[in-house]
Order: structure tokens, then sequence, then C-alpha cells
């Protein structure tokens, strides 16, 4: 009787212990896994892609270009990278002397927010996972003053 009760409070602690970790809070990075895969977007004459890797908990790296007539006419490094300061958006372009970086304003399983109020265009970038597809929408100043706003609508490449 000794040893069965014995058990039973070991099984009790296991028990308590497991839902204790199910019950943790991903982090801000765990709840950016959604947009590690590649992705595709046809427009007309133009396909755009974009890419996503997990490299370690703390960085993800990518690209993307877009190509028209077999030729790239556009294409940028990309990553998501956890510092101490917070985790940032970098985007790093030829037309930029350094790479941009534009800090994580909110995360959830299936968005994400980037902003830099400091840079020209964009100054937000937002990440959306609708129904297994990726909706990126980029906004800031146009040139005239008002807001200007691009959207990006991808499925996964197959």
């Amino acid at each position: 009787m000794l040893i069965l009760t014995g058990i039973m409070k070991y099984l009790t602690i296991i028990v308590i212990l497991c839902f204790h970790l199910m019950a943790q809070e991903k982090t801000e990075m765990q709840k950016l896994l959604w947009i590690a895969d590649s992705w595709v977007s046809a427009s007309g004459e133009t396909t755009s892609y974009e890419e996503w890797k997990v490299i370690s908990d703390d960085l993800f790296e990518g690209g993307s270009k877009t190509v028209k007539d077999g030729k790239t006419i556009f294409s940028e490094k990309l990553k998501i990278e956890n510092t101490a300061e917070g985790i940032y958006y970098v985007a790093d372009v030829s037309h930029n002397p350094e790479p941009v970086k534009f800090k994580l304003t909110a995360v959830s399983d299936t968005s994400a927010v980037f902003e830099n109020p400091l840079h020209d265009f964009p100054q937000k970038i937002t990440y959306l996972l609708e129904e297994g597809n990726l909706h990126a929408i980029i906004e800031g100043p146009g040139k005239d003053g008002k807001t200007k706003k691009v959207d990006f609508y991808m499925q996964k490449m197959r």
C-alpha cells in the first residue's frame, strides 16, 4: 500500500508537469513560424517569390525577388532577428546604403506587424496568414504625402 501511495504521488507530479509544459506561452519568434515557407505570386507578366527559413530560435532568413520576362527586376535579402532591443524585420535592398530595420509591434499565430516610422517607404509591413495563403501589406507616405498601401497576395509554392 505504501508503494502504491508513492507511485500515485509521482504520477500526480508528472501529470501536473505535463499540463504546465503544455500551457506555456509561445515566444514571439515561435508565433512567427507560420511565415517560414516558400511563397509565390503571379500577376500578368511578373512573378514574385518570397522565401523564409528558420535558422535558429532567434533568426529567420529569407529573400524576395520579382521576375519579368525571365529577368529579375527586384530582389532583397530579408531576415527576422531577435535581439536584446526586440524583434526586427531587416530588409537589405540595393537602393538603400544600409539594411533597413522594422521593429515587431504586434504578433499572433496568424499575423505580424513591423514598423519603422523614420523610413521613407514603407513605414509599416504587415503579414497575414489567410486560409493558408500569405497576404503582405506595405504602407507609408506616398510622394504626394497621402498614405500609400500596396497589397501582395501569395500562395505556398507546391
